[in-house]
């Protein structure tokens, strides 16, 4: 059951072409970018990132799922370096489009996933 439900997940965000929370975050696949709105700040993505997004836009917060739909059908031969080296640059991306610290969380033993509540009280600041 957890393999269909992953075959599922990918196959949904491999063939999103946008993903919106809130009216505050919107990821534009097509045209591979992060934008938040509050801030009318666009953020170019490379294509591992843009994956990456989509999937915590999806809730997909496992680290295994996520290497899974990240790097496709090379998963195989990802190491635990390549999700953390991404986690690490998207991190950095976010900081240096000036975006709250802490919207990436960290799950121990599980994998990471996006400060929903952090996202919406910072959107709120802006208004």
């Amino acid at each position: 059951m957890l393999t269909y439900i992953a075959h599922n997940t990918a196959r949904e965000i491999h063939s999103a072409r946008q993903v919106i929370f809130h009216d505050i975050l919107t990821l534009d696949s097509v045209h591979n970018q992060l934008t938040w709105h509050p801030g009318n700040i666009v953020i170019p993505l490379n294509d591992a990132q843009k994956r990456f997004f989509n999937c915590l836009l999806m809730k997909v917060t496992s680290k295994q799922q996520i290497i899974s739909i990240v790097w496709n059908e090379r998963a195989y031969g990802i190491s635990d370096n390549n999700y953390h080296q991404l986690l690490f640059q998207s991190r950095a991306l976010l900081k240096r489009h000036k975006l709250p610290d802490g919207l990436l969380v960290t799950i121990p033993y599980h994998g990471v996933r996006l400060n929903e509540d952090l996202l919406l009280s910072s959107a709120k600041a802006y208004s």
